[in-house]
């Protein structure tokens, strides 16, 4: 909303990250599609794709010299950073959209496994990822990159078929104070459950002058 454009992730091993910007915000109707291309230094070029509509073409296919990230999952914006996962690396990036940079912030080793959906707590720099199968956890990424499991789904059982669940759809209430998720294939008949855990969250701690937090075990 700020800069009045649209950012997109693509589940493939070779996806891209792509930049939306419609001609008449937020009419979404009509617009430029873009295409990230991240050199070394971690400094973002914009390219055009020149036919997002291609039927026989795909757009990751189009500029061959953007960017490809392995799996693309959740993607958030939050006070000029957008914040995305790739599964096949399982690494977690920002990206500063007033810099135009882009850098890892978890690098794929430690408590998070199976990197997929993803938020942000409101008011702090705290991301909460949600992991795809795995031990089926919520985990707590700092701004420092450290992980932290900060709840776990217990005891759902593989679903009919041996499909695994996973963790999905992370989302905090605007005032902070709820957090919800949902298991894909959890609850009764393995059709799919969504929580609610309750704070406060760190931001209520810090603001309360407390240095603890609380866990949560969804059984």
């Amino acid at each position: 909303p700020d800069g009045e454009q649209l950012y997109l992730t693509e589940d493939r091993p070779d996806g891209r990250f792509y930049r939306f910007t419609p001609e008449t915000y937020p009419d979404l109707t009509a617009g430029t599609l873009a295409v990230a291309q991240v050199a070394n230094s971690g400094a973002v070029t914009w390219l055009e794709v020149p036919d997002p509509g291609a039927a026989t073409t795909p757009t990751r296919e189009q500029v061959p010299e953007s960017t490809a990230f392995d799996g693309g999952e959740g993607v958030w914006y939050d006070q000029g950073a957008v914040f995305f996962s790739s599964k096949g690396d399982n690494q977690v990036r920002r990206y500063d959209t007033e810099a135009e940079t882009m850098a890892v912030v978890y690098e794929g080793t430690g408590e998070l496994e199976g990197v997929d959906n993803l938020t942000l707590e409101p008011g702090t720099q705290d991301l909460f990822v949600a992991e795809d199968g795995g031990n089926m956890e919520v985990v707590l990424v700092t701004p420092d990159g450290e992980a932290f499991p900060f709840l776990r789904i217990v005891d759902e059982g593989v679903p009919a078929g041996g499909l695994e669940s996973e963790v999905a759809g992370p989302a905090f209430s605007p005032d902070g104070r709820h957090l919800y998720f949902s298991s894909q294939r959890g609850g009764p008949a393995n059709r799919g459950v969504t929580y609610v855990v309750s704070g406060p969250f760190r931001a209520a701690d810090a603001a309360a002058g407390a240095t603890t937090t609380t866990a949560a075990t969804m059984v």
